[in-house]
């Protein structure tokens, strides 16, 4: 389930509550029960998760917590790992609509005691939704890199560089790209330390895949210029990435990926494989 429920005690441990089930009607809306009896809910401190997989999950969010409010529970917070929209921080064309924003008012209406959020894209998001507070993503990051043994870490622009390298020691360089804002389509693309990754392998890290066009690209990159072999930790996956190269080492020289958010429901209690079971997930 995308949405879960928990209470948090005197010393903010979390216990999470089985209490929400949410079924659907044959006109596709919501049949959604939230038990909470048995608690005092004048002194009641909750927590909602919200594991982003489709937008639809936001008018179930809206549901459950305004239900909460009504019910009197006096301090709720949410814990959303991922930032739907927050990728269009930014609008280029008069006929653009901002979705980022519109998604952080809807957020901001609930008047949430908090709003974890992990690794957001950039510092626009962290500045229009109130009460924001970022889940550290190091640990997250230092764990692919124990794993993987990078002897150079890759950011594949500028941006994620100055958000990135400063938490490790190792050495790190990122890329320099150009790209078509409408089609997305990469331009051209070259290193801004070429020297570096000769003979090294290379850790790119960034905060999300989609398709993975950029990392495909990065790969590539890193590989015409000497770099042994190359791996990739995104905090959040997109189950889009199937879609596209990164899945085929042949094609895409990517070795091992990682991500600490996948943004797609696996029924672990089947044995179907799926190319997605080839992400390594880190939590």
């Amino acid at each position: 389930m995308a949405i879960k429920l928990f209470s948090i005690g005197l010393f903010d441990e979390k216990d999470e509550l089985t209490r929400i089930n949410i079924e659907v009607f044959p006109d596709h809306t919501p049949l959604i029960h939230v038990d909470i009896e048995g608690f005092e809910l004048s002194t009641l401190k909750l927590e909602i998760r919200w594991d982003y997989e489709n937008d639809s999950e936001l008018m179930d969010l809206i549901y459950i917590t305004r239900y909460l409010q009504d019910k009197g529970v006096p301090h709720i917070g949410l814990t959303m790992p991922y930032i739907p929209n927050a990728r269009y921080d930014r609008i280029n064309n008069a006929d653009e609509v901002f979705t980022l924003k519109y998604f952080a008012e809807v957020i901001n209406s609930l008047h949430f005691d908090y709003v974890d959020v992990l690794d957001a894209h950039s510092n626009v998001s962290l500045a229009l939704i109130d009460r924001v507070r970022q889940i550290d993503v190091a640990p997250l990051i230092q764990m692919a890199i124990d794993d993987f043994k990078p002897d150079v870490l890759f950011m594949p622009d500028e941006g994620a560089h100055k958000r990135y390298s400063k938490m490790f020691t190792l050495p790190s360089t990122f890329g320099i790209k150009t790209r078509d804002w409408r089609t997305g389509e990469i331009k051209d693309y070259f290193l801004a330390e070429q020297n570096l990754v000769e003979d090294r392998r290379v850790l790119i890290i960034d905060d999300i895949c989609s398709r993975g066009g950029t990392f495909y690209y990065a790969s590539k990159l890193l590989r015409d210029n000497g770099a042994t072999s190359t791996g990739l930790y995104v905090t959040h996956c997109e189950d889009n990435i199937a879609n596209g190269n990164l899945l085929n080492k042949e094609k895409s020289g990517i070795e091992q990926i990682y991500t600490a958010n996948p943004l797609w429901h696996r029924d672990m209690t089947t044995s179907v494989y799926s190319p997605l079971d080839e992400i390594k997930v880190i939590n």
